[in-house]
């Protein structure tokens, strides 16, 4: 089985970090690996009896993949992830929807989660699995090669595929949004100026006459019927 290394702020016990990353851990990154057939591997989840920048540091130069969420901008995962970049091994970057990161970084793909709306959990852990099934781990890399360029080619079409896709949605609710907005206007505007035809103001008038003398306005009706229209 190949392995995946989590890059993530960890936090202390019962902090928001700590809870954010546990739950982007169990519900996403764990199904994900078992899906595409790699061991999750989490610092603070190994037993180990040695130093642990020399175990992240291992983990960074073998493991087949490291998964790194940018999320509260990190700067121990900023630095693990430049340092994998340098390695030019395969990386994917994850970061929560209304996160921002740095310029330099900001240009490199992540993928954004929010872990409150079931849809988006399910959304992002099936681009995660396509991406990773798009990279090639069968043939193993020297100090100084990269990725084969098919490799790198699907990884990238699918990135902008998805890039393409976020920006199409975004389109469609910011029309959805001024649609609705400029019907509630319009229906404002009506009631606001209560507009009547000469036709309804005519029958509101003459209908509680109407009712109130109906022998009356029969008369006024055979009356008014001895003239012929002009049109």
């Amino acid at each position: 089985m190949k392995n995946c290394f989590i890059v993530c702020p960890i936090g202390n016990e019962d902090t928001e970090t700590r809870k954010r990353s546990d739950s982007l851990y169990k519900h996403v990154i764990l199904p994900v690996c078992k899906e595409t057939g790699f061991e999750a591997i989490r610092i603070d989840k190994e037993n180990t009896t040695g130093s642990i920048t020399e175990e992240i540091f291992k983990h960074l130069n073998e493991d087949d993949l490291v998964i790194a969420d940018l999320t509260e901008n990190n700067p121990n995962a900023f630095y693990e992830m430049g340092y994998r970049s340098a390695l030019n091994k395969p990386s994917i970057h994850l970061m929560t929807k209304d996160s921002t990161i740095p310029f330099d970084v900001s240009a490199i793909r992540s993928f954004s989660y929010d872990l409150s709306d079931l849809d988006s959990v399910e959304e992002v852990k099936g681009r995660l699995i396509q991406t990773i099934s798009s990279m090639n781990f069968d043939q193993a890399l020297s100090e100084h090669e990269s990725p084969t360029t098919n490799s790198l080619i699907n990884t990238q079409l699918l990135q902008e595929v998805y890039k393409i896709q976020d920006s199409i949605a975004k389109l469609s609710e910011t029309i959805e949004a001024k649609d609705s907005v400029a019907v509630s206007v319009l229906a404002d505007k009506l009631a606001s100026t209560n507009t009547k035809t000469a036709d309804t103001v005519l029958m509101e008038t003459l209908l509680p006459k109407f009712l109130e003398n109906p022998e009356q306005m029969l008369k006024l009706a055979e009356f008014a019927n001895k003239f012929p229209s002009k049109k």
